[in-house]
This record gives C-alpha cells, sequence and structure tokens, in this order.
C-alpha cells in the first residue's frame, strides 16, 4: 500500500457513491462505516513506516531532486489523438 491510492473496498465504495448519484438503485451504503480493527503495534508501524520511505518516499524524493518523472522513459498508452467514442456497453445489471 502506498498510502495514496485507494484499496479494493475504497474503490467500490467510490463506485457505488457514483452509482447512487446517478439516481440508480444502491447495493449498499456506501456511507457505511468500516469495520473497527485492531491498530498495529508501536513495532509494525515503524517497520511499515521504513517500508513506505523505502519504496515509495525516497524514489519520489530522488525523482524531484533530479527533474524526473515516474513516467520518464514510458510509451504513451494511446500515442495519438483520437476522438471521444463514448463506451458501448452500459452498466445495467450489477454482478
Amino acid at each position: 500500500m502506498d498510502r495514496l491510492h485507494l484499496t479494493a473496498e475504497g474503490h467500490r465504495r467510490v463506485a457505488e457513491a457514483v452509482w447512487q448519484t446517478l439516481g440508480l438503485e444502491p447495493e449498499e451504503d456506501w456511507r457505511t462505516p468500516m469495520p473497527p480493527t485492531a491498530r498495529p503495534r508501536w513495532a509494525s508501524r515503524r517497520l511499515a513506516d521504513a517500508r513506505f520511505a523505502r519504496e515509495h518516499l525516497g524514489p519520489w524524493i530522488g525523482r524531484r531532486l533530479t527533474g524526473r518523472s515516474s513516467g520518464d522513459g514510458r510509451a504513451p498508452k494511446r500515442p495519438e489523438l483520437l476522438p471521444y467514442a463514448p463506451s458501448v456497453s452500459v452498466r445495467s445489471e450489477r454482478p
């Protein structure tokens, strides 16, 4: 976990919120509080902090100091500009 992006449950809740905002029938209330979890011990939290710093924070700082981006050297997903074409499939049934 990088402490920035949503988990699978977070993505599910955002999708449910959008679904309900569009006026469609809710599957469940996306605002339901998450179940409580046991707080990790101090040593586990420090280990997770160190892992986060090594895997994400350090490389991010290094890129900023050298003027690079995490996308440098990557090929574009869609290299040519194409006109917008809405998706043909419409979510009519919930999985």
